[in-house]
This record gives C-alpha cells, sequence and structure tokens, in this order.
C-alpha cells in the first residue's frame, strides 16, 4: 500500500472480523487511521481496536452500528468523524454471513 494513506481517516464498515479485519490492519500498517464498524463481533472490534492502537496510539476507533436500519447510517459517518475529525475513504466491506 502507498504512503498516501498516512494520516488519513477511513472506516471499515464490517472491520472486525474475517476479510474487514485484514483490511482495516492493511489500511493501518500503510499509515492509515481506521474507525472499525462493528454490529454484533463486539469482543472482535475491541481485540482489533486494542491491537491497532498497541501499535500506533490513538490510531484505532470503533463504531457500532446495525447497516440493517437506514437511520444508523448517518450516526456512524458522525461518529467517524468524530474519532479524527475528518473523514477521507470508505470502505464498504459488510455482510451478513449464516
Amino acid at each position: 500500500m502507498s504512503n498516501g494513506l498516512a494520516g488519513k481517516a477511513v472506516l471499515v464498515t464490517g472491520g472486525a472480523r474475517r476479510v474487514g479485519a485484514a483490511i482495516c490492519r492493511q489500511l493501518h500498517a500503510a499509515g492509515a487511521n481506521v474507525v472499525i464498524n462493528h454490529h454484533h463481533s463486539v469482543q472482535d472490534a475491541q481485540a482489533l481496536f486494542h491491537e491497532l492502537n498497541t501499535l500506533r496510539a490513538g490510531s484505532a476507533a470503533l463504531a457500532r452500528a446495525d447497516l440493517l436500519t437506514p437511520g444508523a447510517l448517518p450516526q456512524l459517518v458522525k461518529d467517524a468523524l468524530a474519532a479524527f475529525g475528518r473523514l477521507d475513504v470508505l470502505v464498504n466491506n459488510a455482510g451478513i454471513t449464516r
């Protein structure tokens, strides 16, 4: 990944587990500040949050939201903006697994 992500604020939907967590780690390694969106995966999200902030203090934030609820989307954006004062990139990774 390019250093062009250094200092950028990235929101990753479904970022707590599996592919989403890998995306968060890669973006973070490239210098981005990462907002980890999650819904039910609270423990996974908190573990990733602590992992990333241990590597670079203040570089990860959590934003819990149910993306199936349309009213949750504006609040998710507000939470992402509040975390780092900006939002540069959205990675729409969230999905439903059965």
